[in-house]
């Protein structure tokens, strides 16, 4: 009997732990985060960060070529946490590690990763900064279609990355 109430115990934690995760991912669907992004000790290029349809972009990233990647969140007691990694076949990917406070700010790590044949690169980058709240997040399919009419090479910003 007692082996059997554990048993139906341990279910319910797991459905409710499972129910918790799940409730926040997509938490941020829909918002747009304008800022800085940059060199961790000196963030400057203006920047906007989306979330939309379970997926993330940066404006510039779309710009250098990266596709717009999948985000995982977790509510936390400091906010919204989340993650995700934006790739581009020849500038590398971008791991993205987030929180969103309450008050709508933002700060970002990520790590850039560049592999080439002979060498493999890496940089750490930050994002600051705070909710739009007049920006809305650029439908995903149009975000794709603005990538692939791009030409990265011919953006001399995209030679930073």
């Amino acid at each position: 009997m007692l082996g059997r109430f554990a048993s139906a115990l341990f279910a319910m934690a797991l459905v409710a732990m499972t129910s918790a995760t799940a409730m926040a991912d997509g938490a941020l669907d829909g918002r747009v985060f304008s800022g800085k992004i940059g060199p961790v000790e000196n963030p400057d290029l203006d920047d906007s960060l989306h979330f939309n349809d379970g997926y993330f972009w940066s404006d510039i990233c779309t710009r250098c070529g990266f596709q717009p990647g999948r985000y995982t969140s977790t509510r936390t007691d400091d906010g919204i946490r989340f993650s995700g990694v934006l790739v581009s076949d020849s500038r590398g990917q971008f791991d993205y590690d987030g929180l969103v406070r309450a008050d709508g700010t933002l700060s970002v790590t990520i790590r850039w990763e560049r592999k080439r044949w002979y060498w493999t690169s890496q940089r750490e980058i930050a994002f600051e900064g705070h909710e739009d709240p007049v920006s809305t997040a650029v439908n995903l399919t149009r975000i794709r279609a603005e990538i692939e009419a791009n030409d990265p090479d011919a953006n001399p910003l995209c030679a930073r990355f």
